[in-house]
């Protein structure tokens, strides 16, 4: 288990993430998906990907968490059987980071073919249906847990401790959001030792109080700091905040779609 520290607390506060996205015309998009690493020079080898699996062979083994690769846009339905898509979610994301969505639930009886996916969209916590032929199947043993009481965030592979370090989170008047999600964006930022640090990873997640800032639609990540002693208080927008060696760990552990739980 690797462990960081924190020092005393600072005023410093951030912008969300999507300040962020939207400043980093520079950024390099990093993919991965099932337990491929981020396109990061020396990702480690031991994240390699994992051959596509069914819909039955994910139901028997019962993962960590199982992503669906889009390859292209794909329809999105209210429910199994429905005849036309309530959304259809375009190839990538608005960074150019291609699509993948998290399986919440495997279609069976009358919904045989069909999965139930988390959505990267307000509200937090929507889901809808897509058809399991739209899509590539990985399984993911990697997973986050973030306790904001305890402000540390957790990485844990097949249930097991990886790594646990502190982090930054929303301040009173804007809160990070509880829930589960999932990652969704990898980018590489134009200064490593800027606010953000090396890296900037975008989750499914958007603030409960912000619909708007800086040029950005309020989605929240995690990201590295020219602020250290930040590390551990309630100082952002809801983002959250840690040391630039774990955030270099991160973008070259975590693949696309890797689980979120924030509590």
């Amino acid at each position: 288990m690797q462990h960081t520290t924190t020092t005393k607390q600072t005023t410093a506060r951030h912008r969300s993430i999507g300040t962020i996205l939207a400043g980093l015309l520079l950024a390099v998009l990093l993919a991965g998906c099932g337990h491929v690493a981020a396109a990061v020079p020396g990702a480690s080898p031991a994240a390699s990907a994992s051959p596509p699996v069914t819909a039955t062979e994910i139901t028997a083994t019962s993962p960590t968490a199982i992503v669906a690769r889009t390859g292209g846009a794909v329809d999105v339905y209210d429910a199994p059987g429905d005849a036309d898509p309530a959304r259809t979610l375009s190839a990538t994301t608005a960074f150019g980071t291609p699509t993948v969505l998290l399986v919440s639930q495997v279609g069976a009886g009358d919904a045989d073919g069909w999965l139930q996916v988390l959505l990267p969209v307000r509200p937090n916590g929507a889901t809808g249906w897509i058809k399991a032929s739209d899509v590539e199947l990985r399984d993911v043993a990697l997973e986050i847990v973030v306790d904001l009481d305890a402000r540390e965030l957790t990485v844990l592979d097949d249930g097991e401790e990886l790594l646990a370090t502190p982090t930054a989170i929303g301040d009173d008047a804007n809160p990070t959001p509880t829930g589960r999600f999932f990652v969704i964006d990898k980018l590489e930022t134009p200064d490593p030792g800027g606010a953000y640090g090396p890296y900037a990873i975008g989750l499914s997640a958007h603030s409960e109080v912000l619909t708007e800032f800086g040029g950005g639609d309020g989605q929240i990540g995690i990201h590295g700091t020219n602020a250290p002693a930040s590390i551990g208080w309630p100082v952002s927008h809801g983002c959250l905040r840690v040391d630039n060696d774990v955030i270099e760990r991160l973008a070259h552990l975590l693949p696309l779609g890797t689980p979120v739980t924030i509590v």
